[in-house]
């Protein structure tokens, strides 16, 4: 395998995260990035710095996580892809409820959210808000935690059962 060919770092980096090896995976991300950025090839280094950070948080290590994150959800607002500036952010966001640096997580997960919601990602939205739930039941905000499983109902394209079954009884009024 050539070493600089940043697809088949990210590869290797891929089935490493899928093995569990999620620091070498994370290396093997940061080599892809910069592979990408040495091809003038901004969208896919900023991709290779995400998952870099999903593989240092995977690791325990937030702070190094929430660096990885560093200028990825700029790149994706200047080519206009909603998704992925949105996936950016809740990476930085998952990096700060690491740290415990709660507000800070919770109003980069709604900013998160609101650009899912913007782009019809319905269940990416959903995903968001319940981490912004989990954040406010262990902060013990039950309203805030009510209305963020609420939401993350809201826009679901295809619910479980469990959520099909929550959604009638908010429905119905027996959840609130």
């Amino acid at each position: 395998m050539e070493q600089s060919n940043p697809t088949s770092l990210a590869d290797q980096g891929k089935q490493d995260y899928e093995k569990g090896k999620y620091l070498t995976a994370a290396d093997l991300f940061s080599q892809a990035a910069q592979a990408y950025a040495a091809l003038q090839d901004g969208l896919n280094a900023a991709e290779m710095k995400n998952n870099q950070s999903v593989a240092l948080l995977q690791a325990g290590k937030a702070r190094e996580a929430l660096q990885a994150t560093d200028g990825t959800e700029e790149i994706f607002q200047k080519a206009g892809d909603l998704k992925r500036q949105g996936i950016a952010i809740s990476n930085r966001a998952a990096a700060l409820e690491g740290l415990k640096k709660w507000d800070e997580a919770l109003a980069a997960y709604d900013q998160a959210a609101s650009l899912f919601e913007q782009s019809g990602e319905g269940d990416m939205h959903s995903i968001v808000r319940k981490a912004t739930a989990n954040i406010n039941l262990k902060r013990g905000r039950i309203t805030n935690t009510q209305m963020d499983v609420y939401d993350s109902l809201r826009l679901v394209k295809k619910p479980t059962l469990t959520q099909r079954f929550m959604k009638f009884m908010m429905r119905i009024g027996l959840i609130r």
